[in-house]
């Protein structure tokens, strides 16, 4: 299929201050629902990674196939399908140059497909890619047949096992330094130069989940051990758990401190340094909005659909403005 673009549309709202004293560090949000391609326009988008710049990468789904697409300067770039012929392929992120990580490829930005080498570990493959472009997966040892968690320094690169991985560890996310956030039975930790500093929880908190790192700063959740329900946390280091005020969970940050997450009661909102910004407000038509990722300028990409749907339906951007 070749490549179509079409004008974003721009819905300016405002997000509700959260309490009177917030209300001059509130901001407002400008919406801006990122553009369809002109033959399936009211299909349903899911927004798969970002650049961290401005550029996002999705899937549309379609009848008999998903669509990769890419989003840049409000315009829509539909992109070939993997060379394994797959019609539904997972698209597992985006790296700061722009490479996406699609089932055991990389898709670069001229449209060109890369197969990223397995080495002789069986069940194989990449789940994550990194800011640097650095990858991280899983596969089973040849010998053993034990689960062994895999690192690519680069996505030409041979696979490695990751030194100094715990077992029963799952890939979650790598930083920008190659710092390494896994999950694990017994608690999140990061990994470093076979290093591992395990996440610390608050006094209270149980089933600590970590999702996203940021130039060493995670947010994930936790579960209180004298109630029901979750709260979002950010570590600013393994051994500094915040718990995020009026929050169910924490999925995304950047690297200025602003965060994106569910509040307490499931609705998708924002936190800056730890302070509380409010739910953001939906489009017109589409009032329930999820997002797990935050761009370096201050942008929150996500999705926004119909108060009866799940998630998927169309891709949006929300930017903070001060007017």
């Amino acid at each position: 299929m070749g490549w179509k673009t079409m004008a974003a549309a721009v819905v300016l709202l405002t997000a509700a201050s959260t309490t009177p004293a917030m209300a001059a560090e509130t901001p407002h949000w400008q919406v801006t629902l990122l553009p369809m391609p002109a033959d399936v326009p009211n299909a349903l988008a899911y927004l798969n990674g970002a650049d961290g710049h401005g550029g996002y990468v999705g899937t549309i789904g379609t009848d008999d196939r998903f669509l990769i697409v890419r989003w840049h300067c409000g315009e829509v770039v539909v992109q070939p399908g993997p060379p394994n012929g797959n019609d539904y392929p997972r698209v597992n992120g985006e790296s700061r140059d722009g490479t996406v990580l699609v089932d055991s490829f990389t898709l670069d930005r001229a449209g060109v497909y890369h197969p990223v080498s397995t080495g002789p570990w069986r069940y194989a493959g990449p789940s994550k890619i990194g800011p640097r472009g650095d990858l991280l997966g899983a596969g089973d040892d040849p010998v053993t047949l034990s689960p062994v968690v895999l690192y690519w320094p680069s996505p030409s690169a041979e696979p490695v096992v990751l030194t100094g991985a715990l077992p029963g560890s799952w890939p979650t996310a790598i930083d920008d330094d190659g710092t390494v956030l896994l999950g694990h039975p017994d608690g999140p930790y990061l990994l470093h130069d076979g290093v591992v500093r395990k996440l610390a929880l608050p006094e209270g908190y149980r089933n600590g989940r970590a999702d996203a790192i940021r130039h060493g700063v995670v947010v994930g959740a936790a579960t209180p051990t004298d109630g029901p329900g979750d709260g979002g946390l950010v570590w600013a280091s393994p051994d500094s758990p915040q718990v995020l005020p009026n929050s169910r969970y924490a999925q995304g940050l950047n690297s200025h401190g602003l965060v994106v997450g569910g509040d307490s009661n499931g609705t998708t909102a924002a936190w800056q340094d730890g302070q509380e910004l409010g739910p953001l407000p939906g489009p017109d038509g589409l009032p329930k909005v999820f997002s797990y990722l935050v761009d370096d300028d201050g942008a929150i990409p996500g999705e926004a659909t119909p108060a009866t749907s799940g998630l998927g339906y169309r891709v949006a951007v929300w930017r903070p403005t001060t007017g």
